[in-house]
């Protein structure tokens, strides 16, 4: 039944056709094309890419000074144990904050701003339409 919901919202022709249904329940969550479903768009970009890429810093940050200096950090397990020798565990923090900022710009504009383009350039030039991926790619790279 909710499936068939999600169909018919997919397919739809007309904008008031357009519904995202939630997948549990019978109420609509929001309309694709509305301010709500561009900023839930965004919202799920800036989690999904400033949260997975921050909690990856400490793995980076070891990977880079194992290439820097590969007789001090001779493997991924030394690096660590060295880096929390010297620094504690706040060395391997460093950097956290550019990096949750900068991927969640980038998520936000990776979803958000992909939809957004894909919805007005798929209404102007049809439906299979390469020019609003490409534009949101733009808006990615900046803002990364």
């Amino acid at each position: 039944m909710v499936f068939e919901r999600q169909k018919e919202a997919f397919f739809a022709q007309s904008a008031a056709q357009k519904k995202l249904v939630a997948a549990s329940g019978s109420q609509y969550s929001c309309e694709v094309g509305s301010p709500k479903f561009y900023a839930l768009c965004a919202f799920g970009g800036l989690l999904s890419c400033g949260l997975t890429h921050t909690a990856v810093v400490p793995l980076d940050l070891v990977k880079c000074r194992i290439q820097v200096d590969p007789d001090k950090y001779k493997s991924l397990g030394n690096g660590f144990k060295v880096s929390v020798k010297e620094g504690g565990m706040k060395a391997l923090s460093l950097g956290w904050a550019p990096t949750l900022v900068g991927y969640s710009m980038q998520g936000i504009g990776k979803f958000g701003f992909y939809e957004a383009f894909k919805n007005l350039y798929g209404g102007l030039l049809g439906e299979v339409c390469v020019a609003g991926p490409v534009i949101s790619k733009q808006f990615q790279d900046f803002h990364l």
